[in-house]
């Protein structure tokens, strides 16, 4: 099956008409027709059922057109980086990041090995599985929570700044008003909380739990944590690290002595220059 036929498939799906996904792909419907049954034959099994006036995903369709569509976006990612790459470049350093964070220096950093060594692309990878990414090769150096970073074997940590922890609210709260958000002023409100917090952020929200300044409420996604914050029925402390702000949702500063420590982390048997000298701007550009 070449990519092409994966397109078909992953078009017909969506439409469920022949027409319509002939007309998307600019091919004639019998060709079309011809692409679907060449890639159901090769494959073992139906895909659509093909009803009079119909056309409906089978249950294994259902599943095999969830999974190529990310396999067609992952061949497509790799052909665009092999385009650029062949184009501008004869390095890479890939660098890994947890999702949903931002390094604020990263770009600079970037910016200065763009003109120190034009020959090496520097590529951002944002993942929720870092440490399969580390292990298999697939970035180079990874940038988040030292507390996370010190369980991955086989590398070596350089720390790079505290993240601040900040307040999440809505836009629109009394709150943004203030230049620095104390305790004092989150009495009564209720305050999201979520079994994967940070540690150090941990300890903050218990310490607030059981002082009665505040109430809780668990939330177990960030997205449900925008939606809750963004609604006025809750506030929220983030890292800096982890910015949540956008829409309707703002990151203000908050009185604490907690901190999220942000560390780089390295194989310990990656020798490139390049790489000592990209930690080494991490380092310098976090001051």
């Amino acid at each position: 099956m070449n990519t092409k036929e994966m397109l078909s498939v992953i078009e017909l799906s969506k439409t469920l008409s022949f027409r319509e996904a002939a007309d998307r792909l600019f091919l004639s419907q019998p060709a079309l027709s011809y692409q679907i049954s060449s890639v159901e034959n090769e494959i073992g099994f139906p895909i659509f059922d093909r009803k009079a006036k119909a056309v409906v995903l089978t249950p294994a369709g259902r599943v095999f057109v969830k999974d190529i569509e990310k396999a067609y976006r992952d061949i497509l990612a790799a052909i665009e980086r092999g385009q650029n790459f062949s184009s501008r470049y004869e390095k890479e350093i890939r660098v890994g990041l947890p999702r949903r964070s931002y390094y604020s220096s990263l770009p600079l950093v970037m910016e200065r090995m763009g003109k120190t060594h034009p020959e090496i692309a520097i590529v951002p990878v944002f993942s929720a599985g870092l440490t399969g990414d580390f292990h298999k090769g697939d970035v180079d150096v990874l940038i988040g929570d030292e507390e996370d970073l010190k369980g991955i074997s086989g590398g070596i940590l350089t720390p790079l700044y505290r993240s601040p922890i900040r307040l999440l609210t809505r836009k629109n709260d009394v709150l943004t008003t203030l230049k620095e958000v104390t305790e004092e002023d989150i009495v009564g409100r209720t305050l999201l909380v979520g079994a994967v917090s940070r540690k150090n952020l941990r300890k903050l929200q218990l310490k607030l739990e059981k002082s009665g300044l505040v109430q809780t409420m668990n939330s177990d996604s960030h997205d449900t944590t925008l939606t809750l914050v963004a609604s006025g029925k809750a506030i929220c402390l983030s890292p800096d690290f982890y910015k949540a702000e956008g829409g309707n949702c703002a990151f203000l500063p908050f009185k604490t002595d907690a901190y999220i420590q942000i560390s780089a982390l390295v194989r310990e048997n990656d020798a490139r220059s390049e790489i000592r000298e990209f930690v080494h701007l991490l380092q310098e550009y976090a001051k």
